[in-house]
């Protein structure tokens, strides 16, 4: 990837930072919450890594950095140090696998929102969605503040761009997410992914119009609401199925009808032939369905697998290959003090917490800055 960074446009890095800070976001809210972790400390981590990501000299110095003469594209290596450094700065530790999962997934959800826009202001919009939905992570008038005015910055940042730039900046996020390609769980279950990686431009679900005109939102909040309610639809037609009293064959059919809804919005009938579809067995899906996604970038446990297709045990606090590994044991007489787990090297991370509030590293500041 550094190899094209000369040729693009490195005002697209703060673009490509806070997007894919914003879906790092998304994902450590749901496994906190897979991990069932205390509200107070999910709160905690949330607002942390939030306070970090979007520290308004930070965003100087990647918006002013990506503005001179000799600055460049950030290369995949710099993006994915930077957002492990911020996502470690406060309560949770990340392994190389657990960030390698976290890495892909960033990367290829975002990848996947640009894949469906057609316009430089797409990318604005996008960001936007973003910042909103992580503003709805557990809301708080001062956090509410600070991405109110990432969102001023970054407006007042793309309105300073001529109309090419602004191009170039979009062109230049669609570019730099080219050559990644892991298949990745949520969006071939959604029918959004093909078993080889591509995606999948038309998806013929009525769901889909809802994830395509909402890009940018919280998908993994969005797809557990579409289940839910399309499993909702399932249980009141067969509700009213029984209540009509209908005959078995009615009632057969009407069955059938639910199960081979449930099955579509699964996607199941995807990954089977079509001279398979005549007669089904359940267990059968399930394992072809399980074999197919042995291969992809699992993200919810209740799938059974991890990258190294052993069977997960989420009750297993001391598994190291679990995604967010919070301490449970803290000083309770002095709760606003923390310990920040990092590398065994004694770092100390992107961020530091004193006086209850978060203060950047300078020398990690002024070496972002000179990345470019």
């Amino acid at each position: 990837m550094t190899s094209f960074s000369h040729k693009f446009n490195p005002r697209a890095n703060v673009f490509i930072l806070v997007n894919l800070g914003c879906e790092m976001l998304y994902v450590i809210d749901q496994r906190l919450k897979a991990q069932q972790i205390p509200m107070n400390k999910s709160i905690q981590v949330i607002h942390d890594v939030t306070a970090v990501l979007l520290d308004p000299k930070f965003l100087d110095s990647l918006i002013i950095g990506s503005t001179q003469p000799t600055s460049q594209l950030f290369s995949e290596s710099h993006c994915k140090f930077m957002l492990k450094d911020i996502a470690t700065c406060s309560l949770m530790q990340l392994n190389s696998d657990s960030m390698d999962k976290l890495w892909n997934l960033m990367t290829m959800v975002y990848k996947w929102q640009l894949y469906l826009t057609r316009h430089q202001h797409h990318l604005l919009d996008i960001t936007f969605r973003h910042l909103d939905s992580i503003a709805n992570l557990y809301t708080e008038e001062k956090r509410s503040f600070l991405i109110d005015f990432t969102k001023n910055t970054l407006l007042d940042f793309w309105n300073s761009c001529n109309d090419d730039e602004q191009l170039s900046i979009y062109r230049t996020n669609k570019a730099w997410l080219e050559f990644f390609n892991t298949k990745i769980s949520l969006l071939i279950r959604l029918g959004f992914q093909t078993l080889d990686g591509n995606f999948i431009e038309n998806v013929h679900e009525s769901y889909f119009h809802e994830f395509r005109d909402t890009i940018g939102e919280n998908i993994y909040i969005k797809s557990i609401e579409i289940a839910k309610r399309k499993r909702q639809e399932l249980e009141e037609e067969a509700t009213v199925s029984r209540n009509t009293g209908s005959s078995s064959s009615s009632s057969s059919r009407s069955s059938a009808n639910c199960v081979n809804q449930l099955m579509e919005m699964l996607n199941y009938n995807s990954f089977l032939k079509s001279d398979d579809q005549q007669a089904t067995v359940a267990t059968d899906v399930q394992k072809q369905f399980e074999q197919n996604l042995e291969q992809c970038n699992i993200l919810f446990e209740d799938l059974g697998f991890n990258g190294d297709k052993k069977v997960d045990t989420p009750t297993t606090t001391t598994n190291i290959q679990e995604f967010v590994s919070v301490e449970t044991s803290y000083n309770q007489q002095n709760d606003s003090h923390f310990t920040v787990y990092g590398p065994s090297n004694g770092s100390q991370g992107f961020g530091k917490y004193y006086e209850g509030s978060f203060s950047l590293n300078k020398d990690l500041l002024d070496f972002y800055g000179k990345m470019n």
